[in-house]
């Protein structure tokens, strides 16, 4: 073949996507970022027109045609395991847009993985909320070595590599089942990671504190207990320099028979190199040499041929492992205490916003009693302060106090609202405070560093890091209806109380308002580039707000955040199928006062059912008197009745 020609290829997760095309060279030549594409969740028609919308911008960024359709366009997506579905996805992309490539392949992530990092042959090994694995050998045969994703099987995945390293150590010292290795360096580690000295002192992390990513996060050692295959070359384990798109792509050009050249050092890096033959000869304890140093600990079996042992090595691990003297640390807690550089900078512009009720004193002090709490931080040194509207738009005669680095507290007052982005400004009577510098949301990437800062259940000045999940999660599919906006996700925890903070990246600047925490590793930021179309307009006065007030943050149930709460509550009736999710109530208010509580599920009101949070508030414009909640929590179904307040 020779001419122009162009190869697409798509890395599809469930949260988010990338799709880049390549000229003939290889050279990458357009790319486009997108949400998740699974189409498993979303429906084959939708996850077919956003590979479509990916497409025309990646066209767009290579400068090629919208109607000159690609040679080969290669999909390897979350769930594309069937082949029937993947044919029916294929044609789906090529009815939606018949410019879009002569030919589209469809493979799993699995698939795309393996290809960017081992064309030639090697085992893939995908650890996220679910997992999966393949091997191919070098003749092309591949086999499925376990992981059907988090809803059939957690082989592989973070959680289950740490799961099964605790249960060995368990079963170990209990004479359960013998260990096949020595347990005492894993067993060193659970103890560091979780901060325990017993094994009782795990229970509360596995019951009353249990957090599946926390718990996942202790992932260092996993050693297989039987034969994978025999391993009679030296085995190499390797991380992804480049997105698996790439993959993709040189997948597609196979299907049109064309090499796409490539360089593979640059797809790849080696972090990790087992060799069999150094075990045997002259380590009598079976040490591993781990990228030129021998790390001890494993213990050889004294076969004629090695039996393979696979495993995950953190560069934590490689640290606490390491049999050299302490002086060679020295240095590192300075150099790569990046996360505390940044609260160094950020901390003394977060504030404490407290919302007290003016009404209602506390019967010890005599003090107004607390409604709810939240953060903001400050914008510009004469006292004015950013933070949500839901922080600050509360009760009637309700009282703003506003707590500074120092410890002082001031009232506040709110000067402008927007309801619709949910940002608000109130103001201090202090000069010369120091300010939170407001960077860029346009260029934030996925698995971006950032760091959440705030004061979660009234705990000022909490720092909580992670990374971005997704750059622009839609509000449609967050079920917030009216809002035409676009979230930030995190996995930095964003609990009640952070609420109006900033999220920081690591140059020290607010890219994002704390918004809401929707499940353990799922957190939402609104982006700082809505803040400063926000400052851009000038108000006279405070927008409308309902004058029937019910005192509740809720959130429409979604089929991805149904799939999830029913995961975390299998006693949940199964014919739930709409509702609101109440994830805040304000202490104090009608609904407080009704008996609803965070989490609870609201179906119907006055025998009316509720799909999203515009039926509420057309309920309380066109209802007058009392609300009859239909309403479930955990397992039960209830009714609740709440009076609203006139604002």
């Amino acid at each position: 073949m020779s001419g122009k020609m162009y190869f697409g290829g798509v890395e599809g997760g469930a949260t988010h996507s990338n799709l880049v095309i390549c000229d003939e060279t290889g050279k990458v030549v357009g790319q486009a970022k997108g949400p998740g594409t699974n189409h498993w969740a979303l429906g084959i028609e939708k996850c077919a027109s956003r590979v479509i919308a990916m497409l025309h911008a990646a066209k767009q960024d290579a400068g090629i045609p919208i109607d000159m359709p690609l040679d080969s366009l290669g999909l390897t997506l979350s769930g594309c395991e069937q082949d029937s579905s993947n044919a029916e996805l294929a044609a789906r992309v090529l009815e939606g847009d018949k410019y879009s490539a002569r030919k589209v392949y469809v493979a799993s992530d699995t698939a795309g993985s393996l290809f960017t990092g081992a064309p030639s042959g090697g085992m893939v090994l995908i650890a996220g909320t679910g997992s999966n694995a393949l091997l191919r050998t070098a003749d092309g045969k591949q086999h499925g070595c376990g992981g059907w994703g988090y809803l059939l099987g957690d082989e592989g995945g973070a959680y289950w590599i740490a799961y099964r390293a605790v249960k060995t150590v368990f079963d170990d010292v209990d004479g359960l089942r013998a260990a096949p290795h020595p347990t005492h360096r894993v067993w060193e580690l659970i103890r560091e990671h979780f901060n325990a000295d017993t094994r009782a002192d795990l229970l509360p992390h596995s019951y009353k504190h249990f957090d599946k990513s926390y718990f996942a996060a202790y992932r260092h050692i996993y050693s297989s207990q039987g034969s994978l295959y025999q391993v009679k070359t030296e085995l190499e384990l390797v991380r992804l320099r480049v997105s698996s798109a790439m993959g993709a792509a040189w997948l597609a050009a196979k299907q049109v028979n064309y090499d796409l050249p490539r360089d593979d050092s640059a797809f790849c890096d080696v972090f990790y190199t087992y060799r069999p033959s150094e075990m045997l000869n002259g380590n009598v304890n079976g040490n591993i040499k781990i990228n030129g140093k021998i790390e001890n600990g494993y213990q050889g079996c004294g076969c004629e041929d090695w039996t393979g042992v696979i495993g995950y090595v953190s560069v934590k691990e490689k640290v606490s492992a390491a049999t050299i003297v302490n002086d060679s640390l020295k240095g590192r807690r300075e150099k790569y205490n990046f996360i505390a550089d940044v609260v160094a900078v950020s901390a003394p512009s977060v504030v404490y916003i407290e919302i007290k009720d003016g009404r209602r004193l506390d019967l010890y002090t005599g003090s107004p009693i607390t409604l709810s709490n939240g953060s903001g931080f400050v914008v510009k040194e004469d006292g004015l302060i950013l933070t949500n509207a839901h922080v600050v738009v509360n009760k009637p005669n309700a009282i703003v106090e506003v707590k500074l680095l120092d410890g002082s507290t001031h009232k506040g007052v709110v000067e402008d609202v927007d309801l619709k982005s949910d940002l608000a400004t109130l103001r201090i009577p202090v000069k010369n405070l120091p300010t939170m510098k407001l960077g860029s949301s346009a260029d934030i990437r996925p698995g971006e560093w950032v760091v959440a800062m705030g004061s979660p259940l009234a705990l000022s000045n909490t720092v909580t890091a992670g990374v971005v999940s997704s750059a622009q999660r839609a509000s449609e599919e967050l079920g917030l209806r009216g809002k035409d906006m676009v979230y930030i996700q995190t996995d930095a925890p964003i609990t009640f109380g952070n609420s109006g903070g900033p999220l920081v990246n690591l140059d020290g600047e607010a890219i994002g308002v704390n918004s809401m925490k929707v499940m353990s590793g799922i957190s939402f930021a609104i982006p700082i580039d809505y803040v400063k179309e926000f400052f851009a307009k000038s108000r006279s006065k405070s927008p409308p707000v309902s004058k029937r007030y019910l005192g509740i943050t809720m959130l429409s149930l979604t089929p991805n955040i149904l799939i999830e709460l029913r995961m975390r509550n299998p006693e949940m009736p199964s014919d739930i199928k709409h509702g609101i999710l109440v994830w805040k109530v304000i202490i104090g208010s009608p609904a407080y006062n009704g008996g609803l509580q965070p989490g609870d599920i609201i179906t119907n009101i006055n025998g009316k059912p509720v799909y999203s949070a515009t039926d509420i508030y057309s309920l309380l414009e066109s209802t007058l008197g009392r609300l009859e909640l239909e309403v479930v929590r955990g397992h039960k179904k209830m009714s609740l009745t709440v009076t609203p307040e006139i604002h």
